[in-house]
């Protein structure tokens, strides 16, 4: 497949913005357009246009320049002062130096003349495309290195996360044996609270250790070969059981084996299910899909080209505000106060370190009122 042929299918994926307020010309020309890319959106003047990218985000905008309320390069400075990297395709029947030039300052990628040559759009389109996918592959290849990085160092991160977790370990268990015995000398009553709250806080902690361990585990030993959808499924039932959210699933028997810690894989799960039971404390419904694909040069996503297993989790809670959504995986980051009864903002960010190890990817989408959904790929073509 050559370069054309890749941009030309990337196309195919994006969503496209017309803005024309001549109705006969937006008719025409929407019906090439649509013939084009993969969604189309049409406004008929600045204003409608501009509130339509803000709700849709499109990745390219292709607008006329006189049009009535707000003309099309006013719109444009609008857009730019949004999302300054969307391409702009002008068209215009006007050549006035004012318009260049306004052109020219607002950052216009591409400027058509009326009436619009087909194969030139066309070409003009491409030309947007291939740029995009410049930048994405740019993008692809920093989260490359980083990953890259990140593997020299696992080996001797996981060895001294788990010689850590070892000792930790071991000094809980003697604060727990040393609780228990205070326990049975029968001390008074307000020793007896205190060493209540130690045996608490001692099996909070524990969760801690889990993490470390999950961290330090050696895939070698552990790594196993299956189904893994029939498994998050029972993971999930044991943390909503005895709450008033229902899980439901869509995913077929045939789904390709992968490999995994199932430790690990629990602690994603388990943690993903955890986070979807807060965000619905009056109950609601969580819905695990699991489905098949190939990832190919033309999906902007960081992962290499291949058969993947994509693994998605819906919950209908409150959802996460856009302004946090880039943060929560980040190691601390955590949108509750930290204190006695909330946790260290740790799972998140293990569960992105869990999937990253493996070869795949963990992403989210949400929105305030409606719900997350959380995105996992994982490769079908791993070996144990």
């Amino acid at each position: 497949m050559n370069l054309n042929e890749i941009d030309q299918q990337f196309l195919e994926t994006l969503t496209v913005l017309y803005v024309e307020d001549d109705l006969d010309t937006r008719e025409q020309f929407s019906d090439f357009l649509r013939r084009l890319v993969g969604t189309l959106i049409t406004a008929t003047n600045g204003e409608e246009g501009l509130a339509a990218f803000k709700r849709h985000r499109p990745d390219i905008v292709v607008t006329d320049v006189q049009m009535p309320l707000m003309d099309g390069l006013t719109m444009s400075s609008e857009i730019r002062a949004i999302e300054p990297s969307v391409p702009i395709i002008v068209i215009t029947a006007f050549e006035q130096a004012d318009y260049l030039l306004r052109a020219v300052n607002i950052g216009i990628d591409k400027y058509v003349i009326k009436p619009v040559n087909s194969f030139l759009m066309y070409k003009c389109l491409i030309e947007c495309v291939h740029n995009l996918r410049a930048e994405e592959q740019l993008k692809l290849q920093h989260r490359r290195e980083i990953g890259e990085v990140w593997s020299k160092h696992h080996k001797i991160v996981a060895g001294l996360v788990g010689g850590i977790a070892h000792d930790y370990n071991n000094m809980m268990q003697g604060i727990v044996d040393y609780v228990f015995q205070a326990k049975r000398s029968k001390p008074d009553r307000g020793v007896i609270q205190y060493l209540d709250r130690i045996e608490k806080y001692s099996k909070d902690a524990k969760r801690l250790d889990q993490m470390l361990k999950v961290l330090g585990e050696d895939y070698g030993e552990n790594m196993k070969r299956g189904q893994l959808l029939p498994l998050i499924k029972l993971f999930i039932k044991n943390i909503i059981l005895n709450s008033a959210v229902v899980i439901t699933t869509d995913y077929p028997d045939n789904l390709p084996d992968v490999s995994f810690v199932e430790e690990q894989m629990k602690l994603v799960f388990s943690s993903l299910a955890a986070n979807s039971l807060e965000a619905m404390p009056t109950g609601g419904t969580l819905h695990l899909e699991g489905r098949e694909m190939s990832i190919t040069e033309v999906d902007a996503l960081p992962l290499e080209a291949g058969d993947y297993l994509h693994i998605s989790l819906a919950d209908s809670g409150r959802g996460i505000a856009p302004e946090t959504l880039p943060q929560i995986f980040d190691p601390y980051f955590s949108t509750k106060k930290r204190g006695k009864q909330n946790g260290v903002g740790l799972s998140l960010a293990l569960c992105h370190t869990v999937i990253l190890r493996q070869g795949g990817l963990i992403s989210a989408e949400s929105t305030l009122g409606k719900g997350t959904i959380f995105h996992i790929w994982l490769p079908t073509n791993g070996l144990v």
